[in-house]
């Protein structure tokens, strides 16, 4: 009977823990947020679209749809915040609507809106759409390939790479005249850890964006090894059982978020792993099925991949 009523508690409380989020939520059901641009019928050059609406007293995001017209395919569906979003598309003829959610409840969409986006030859307020690598970007390679979507008045890009050590800036390489939509970076030019800062604008006889700008972080250099707080060695406990250690600092020119990877084996040497959890926190909780002897260790994992040497190994009987 004990059982029986506690079980009902638990799920009582839930109840009302999820009842009394939906009744602090406003309920939006009936509203519809209001869109100011693009207009519908719309004429619009360039590149891409900055979407506006007003925003909704009492919404959290906003999902934001666009269709292709001439095949009905969806090519954006995103959920965003604040009140404006600015999107890549080609020439085209579009539709777009919009509808605010928070966390109980979502708004109606906006009646769809059309909109026809033309080539311009002027670049001036166009925008080149940076694909990859991603914004701040940690790696421990020292070669990558830039790659950036194509413009299609463009007749040229120019490529400028910047590198930051310790605060001090300077200009690579400066590559104009790019035909291609893509550009390599090699260890030449990556040639020490530092902030790499790539810079792409489109170019053509008349007029030539803004550059569009990415950060890569190059780090080569592994964190320092962990050491192992608790369970002490050979000792004994019952499962579950709470692992700790210490995270070391990050040390050399770009630091970053550390994290961890604990592992326990049947045997000494790590030949039988039976738990290999990542985790962001310097302690973590494992359970045990068999009763016996155990061990674990611990490395530290950086933002760009470099890995530490593992912490002593220590051992645990789980009785």
């Amino acid at each position: 009977m004990k059982k029986i009523v506690s079980i009902g508690v638990i799920f009582g409380s839930l109840f009302l823990l999820i009842a009394c989020d939906d009744v602090l939520e406003e309920n939006i059901t009936d509203d519809l947020v209001t869109t100011v641009a693009p207009k519908d019928k719309s004429n619009l050059d360039g590149n891409s679209v900055q979407f506006r609406w007003d925003e909704l007293a009492d919404a959290d995001d906003y999902r934001i749809q666009v269709v292709e017209e001439a095949t009905q395919r969806s090519v954006l569906d995103s959920l965003v915040k604040g009140n404006n979003f600015t999107y890549g598309l080609n020439p085209g003829e579009y539709s777009w609507r919009i509808r605010g959610e928070n966390f109980a409840y979502t708004t109606a969409y906006s009646f769809p809106i059309s909109f026809t986006l033309s080539v311009s030859d002027d670049l001036t307020n166009q925008t080149v759409f940076l694909t990859s690598p991603s914004e701040n970007f940690y790696t421990n390679k020292d070669a990558l390939i830039l790659t950036w979507d194509r413009i299609q008045s463009a007749t040229s890009y120019t490529v400028v790479v910047d590198k930051t050590i310790q605060g001090n800036t300077a200009t690579e390489i400066q590559t104009p005249d790019l035909t291609n939509n893509n550009f390599t970076l090699s260890s030449t030019v990556m040639s020490e850890d530092a902030i790499y800062t790539w810079k792409v604008k489109a170019v053509n006889d008349n007029s030539e964006t803004k550059f569009s700008t990415r950060k890569i972080f190059l780090d080569t250099q592994a964190p320092n090894q962990p050491t192992l707080a608790s369970p002490n060695n050979d000792a004994k406990g019952s499962s579950p059982i709470t692992f700790t250690w210490n995270i070391p600092s990050d040390t050399g020119e770009i630091q970053s978020t550390l994290s961890s990877v604990i592992e326990v084996a049947t045997d000494s040497g790590f030949a039988t792993i039976i738990e290999t959890v990542p985790t962001s926190s310097n302690s973590q909780e494992i359970t045990f099925s068999n009763l016996g002897d155990y061990y674990w260790r611990v490395r530290i994992l950086d933002q760009a991949g470099n890995k530490s040497i593992y912490s002593e190994v220590r051992k645990i009987t789980v009785e």
